[in-house]
């Protein structure tokens, strides 16, 4: 939930581990629940009733899941670095 689009779109400017281990969870959720469109996120905006639903379809996972692995290196976040990437292999031939 978010006051403003711009306070929405701040998130988004810069890296946020946050946001990465949402993504890695949505995919790998996705998976595991054999759907081909991964739930990101659900957005919604004080003062309207609209909700958002970010989603991204399989074919863009692999990708998504190769820019979370970046993340997580910069970061020097090991442990969760090699489950993104386990997870990137079978997103790979999925």
């Amino acid at each position: 939930h978010f006051n403003s689009p711009e306070e929405f779109s701040s998130i988004f400017k810069r890296q946020s581990i946050k946001v990465t281990n949402a993504i890695v969870l949505a995919i790998e959720k996705a998976m595991a629940d054999g759907k081909r469109t991964a739930m990101l996120f659900e957005i919604t905006f004080e003062e309207h009733d609209n909700l958002y639903e970010i989603s991204l379809p399989s074919s863009q996972w692999a990708q998504a899941l190769q820019s979370c692995l970046d993340h997580y290196h910069q970061e020097n976040m090991a442990d969760e670095a090699i489950d993104t990437w386990k997870l990137l292999e079978a997103a790979k031939v999925w």
